[in-house]
């Protein structure tokens, strides 16, 4: 089925503002070139614009494409704004870079093996430069049997577990995925990985991952350290593991189809993995053995239409497929739900007049809202049909699936409208408020999985998770009551919520 069908069912070419910012995240810019483009963008939503682009996590990308088309109509003081955010995030993530070395030779030197996912390593792998990718946390993927231990030299590293949370038995191994770690001083956010993904669903082994695995060149300069006083390998202080691209595209594919793609940042990732040296052949037996399929034909089906990747001969079968379209249809229904209201400013928003203080103000509130959870919703595109329905049916929230990084919309909006841009446009965003998330739904969860990864993830609802510690904690010597248990307190947690 063609890809472009789905950003016609959507109706997402009406959006000028997000139509720009497409063009500038596929590289096509040569349509804003001629007249008409000039008179589009003369009569662009920047305020909107900016926020889109904060939304979308796509700063680096959407400065350095605009500065290089250096059109009159483009305000002056947007590109000002987009490089302060360009050399803040530079900053950030040489930061973050800098960290991640220093915690990966910390866990090397004690017999620890790590492998670095997203972040700096991805950034440095995928796009040739830690600037060009934004990222708000480290993380890092070891072997389940070496969480103790890591966990140990976390703290040791001066990082103190944020959840708290008892590991319950060993069902944690494969129901949960990562525990996110805090350092007080730093304000450097740490996820420990055990699992690519949550809930026991289809993923290689961690050995099978390391033995693939891909050493990403950082910047600055290699030097060599010794592992341990009685160990005189070395190991290349500017290098990170990092996953092999066949797994990369395994790893991003399910990640960005769990929360829906509603950051254009993860389908960016997809874009320019498309032009690596991949071994796509490989890769397809890969994706039947692990259940990769569905996502895998939702990320290429999604990349395609929106920022025109081209897609590998042997992955068109993946993406042609009916369920690869539908799925794409229900990640555009959270992506479009998702779309942000520009911030409010004083003499209102639209046209290319903008007086600085209105885009220096949207930023202002743009750090506010970072700060604050998002408790707003919007509703879903009524255009999408079915898949609309398939993303809010059975609405439900995921919080023990996913992370806070910029994952899975987690507001409660249930209702069914059509947004456009002028309704988008005319909404008001409180202080308070951030982008509003549309709720990734378990049944579009489970539409992911294939039939067998499905009926293990229903199974492994039975068992206990760490949550459950929290609901009612029990000694140690106890634990073995949370079988038992584990019905009333799924039940307390659900009415807690309510």
């Amino acid at each position: 089925m063609p890809t472009k069908s789905v950003l016609e069912l959507a109706n997402w070419n009406e959006d000028q503002e997000l139509t720009l910012l497409l063009s500038l995240l596929g590289k096509d810019v040569s349509h804003w070139q001629d007249k008409t483009a000039a008179t589009q963008l003369r009569e662009m939503d920047w305020v909107r614009f900016l926020r889109l682009t904060e939304h979308h996590r796509v700063v680096p990308t959407v400065y350095l494409q605009l500065k290089t088309l250096n059109h009159p109509f483009i305000p002056a003081e947007l590109l000002r704004n987009l490089q302060a955010q360009y050399h803040r995030n530079t900053l950030r993530m040489l930061h973050l870079q800098a960290e991640a070395e220093r915690l990966t030779r910390l866990l090397i030197a004690h017999g620890i093996r790590v492998l670095m996912l997203k972040g700096p390593a991805l950034a440095q792998q995928l796009y040739g430069d830690v600037s060009l990718r934004t990222s708000k946390d480290i993380d890092l993927l070891i072997a389940p049997d070496d969480m103790d231990e890591a966990e140990h030299w976390m703290k040791e590293a001066g990082y103190a577990s944020k959840s708290g949370e008892v590991r319950v038995l060993g069902s944690w191994k494969w129901k949960d995925h990562h525990a996110s770690y805090l350092h007080p001083q730093k304000r450097v956010e740490i996820e420990l990985h055990w699992r690519l993904h949550p809930d026991g669903g289809g993923a290689p082994s961690f050995d099978e991952l390391w033995n693939c695995r891909k050493m990403g060149k950082a910047a600055g300069t290699s030097r060599q350290v010794p592992l341990g006083p009685a160990d005189n390998r070395t190991v290349m202080t500017s290098c990170m593991y990092t996953l092999g691209s066949e797994h990369q595209f395994l790893y991003l594919s399910a990640h960005g189809a769990r929360h829906g793609w509603f950051r254009l940042r993860w389908l960016v990732d997809i874009d320019r993995l498309a032009v690596c040296a991949v071994d796509w052949e490989a890769l397809l037996p890969m994706m039947r053995r692990y259940g990769g399929l569905p996502a895998g034909g939702q990320a290429w089906a999604l990349a395609a239409a929106l920022l025109g990747t081209p897609i590998p001969e042997s992955m068109r079968p993946v993406s042609a497929t009916r369920q690869a379209h539908r799925l794409a249809l229900s990640a555009l229904a959270f992506m479009q739900a998702s779309v942000p209201a520009p911030y409010p400013i004083a003499h209102g928003s639209g046209t290319g007049r903008l007086a600085p203080s209105e885009l220096l103000h949207s930023r202002a509130l743009a750090e506010q809202a970072e700060a604050a959870p998002p408790d707003g919703g919007a509703s879903v595109c009524g255009t999408c049909g079915e898949a609309a329905m398939l993303a809010t049916s059975g609405v439900t929230s995921i919080t023990e699936d996913a992370s806070n990084d910029d994952h899975s919309p987690m507001s409660t909006a249930t209702r069914c409208a059509p947004i456009t841009p002028a309704v988008a446009s005319s909404q008001v965003m409180t202080r308070n408020t951030a982008a509003a998330h549309q709720p990734v739904s378990r049944t579009y969860l489970l539409s992911l999985k294939e039939p067998r990864h499905r009926l293990w993830y229903l199974i492994s609802r039975l068992f206990p998770s760490t949550g459950d510690s929290a609901v009612f904690p029990l000694p140690r010597q106890l634990h073995f009551l949370y079988i038992p248990l584990r019905p009333f307190l799924w039940l307390k947690r659900r009415f807690s919520k309510h």
